[in-house]
């Protein structure tokens, strides 16, 4: 019956239940849509049912019919519970089909062989599967929820670790900056050292010169004696001789009188490392800042800890929630720290896996 009543308040066009439907003059009823897709398509104004013309352009509303469709609608939606085949009261669960079946449909040839349940019984199991499912989800989205606040932290954290670092890298780098500017200009100021006692030569030049001139003047006056008369060669030979004899010697050559560049620029930059390697260290042992316990502060080079004030870290699943804290992995073979705790009487020093579990209970670190 209710089957009947449905296929009589289908549109003949969409083959689904009336939605605004209206009247033509021919008394067929279509959707309001469909009757205009209707003319669209076919370029004419008639019934899809009797070919009938029609004059009018929005034909008017069939509101009876759409009353009539409401209710029914309404009246599917509420009925969910009867069998839209046998309009019986679902009772049972197929467990083979895994549906709702009426007592008919438990008779029926497609349900022979299955096994069936009351629908209280499979109600109650599958609502505590579904509240079950549901406390799950629940304490899904609560971890959910952590992780999220736990990222913020860490990315909030992430700013406050770089401008640390970014601090730390700058100060090194400024002291090393401050080392070579000083070494050079101690370089440089030795060079001009050297050229200022290297410039005695221009004095030498000129006092070379000096007896250059007087030797030459020597030898013209001689040469000219040599082409005198013998009267005069003779009264002026003793002047002569003794200007000869007052002439300079022989110039000498100035060893090392250029700059020792070798001394300068030699092995430069290997001699600065070394004396750089005087205002460094090395330690064999960093500790890890982010395996720390929140109480334990770290020194800046990472080479030193103490116990204080609660630092605001986050909770990173590296750090350890006792007062521990992890160095540098080990090397194979034997390892030995010298390990200075000063007045401390409370401290431990020990060997972890990277794995050792953050409670301390698994090992030790520095």
């Amino acid at each position: 019956m209710a089957r009947r009543v449905e296929e009589n308040l289908q549109c003949p066009t969409c083959l689904e239940i009336f939605k605004d439907p209206v009247v033509l003059p021919c008394s067929h009823s279509f959707c309001r849509a469909c009757v205009h897709q209707w003319w669209e398509e076919k370029g004419d104004r008639k019934c899809s049912v009797c070919r009938r013309k029609c004059s009018w352009m929005d034909p008017p509303l069939n509101l009876a019919l759409r009353n009539v469709c409401e209710a029914f609608s309404q009246a599917s939606v509420e009925s969910d519970d009867i069998c839209s085949l046998h309009k019986e009261k679902l009772k049972l669960f197929c467990v083979d089909d895994q549906e709702l079946v009426c007592l008919i449909c438990r008779d029926a040839q497609i349900h022979t062989g299955h096994k069936f349940r009351p629908l209280d019984e499979v109600h109650k199991d599958h609502k505590e599967k579904l509240r079950d499912g549901l406390q799950d989800a629940k304490k899904r989205l609560n971890n959910y929820n952590g992780i999220r606040d736990n990222w913020n932290e860490r990315a909030t954290y992430i700013k406050v670790q770089r401008k640390q670092v970014e601090s730390k890298i700058k100060k090194d780098f400024e002291e090393l900056r401050r080392f070579l500017q000083a070494e050079e200009e101690a370089r440089l100021s030795a060079v001009k050292e050297e050229e200022g006692e290297k410039v005695m030569m221009k004095e030498k030049i000129e006092a070379l010169i000096k007896d250059m001139a007087a030797l030459s003047d020597a030898i013209r006056s001689t040469e000219e004696q040599l082409t005198s008369d013998p009267v005069s060669f003779m009264k002026n030979f003793p002047d002569a001789m003794n200007r000869i004899r007052k002439l300079p010697g022989n110039p000498k050559w100035l060893p090392r009188a250029l700059l020792d560049e070798v001394k300068h620029v030699g092995n430069l930059r290997f001699s600065v490392w070394k004396r750089m390697k005087e205002m460094v260290s090395f330690s064999p042992v960093v500790l890890d800042p982010n395996t720390a316990a929140p109480e334990l502060s770290l020194s800046e080079d990472l080479t030193s800890v103490s116990f204080g004030k609660r630092q605001q870290h986050p909770n990173n699943p590296e750090r350890f929630f006792c007062n521990y804290v992890l160095g540098s992995a080990l090397v194979s073979g034997t390892n030995t720290w010298d390990v200075e705790v000063g007045d401390n009487s409370d401290w431990k020093l020990g060997v972890a896996k990277i794995s050792s579990s953050r409670e301390g209970k698994n090992g030790a670190a520095l």
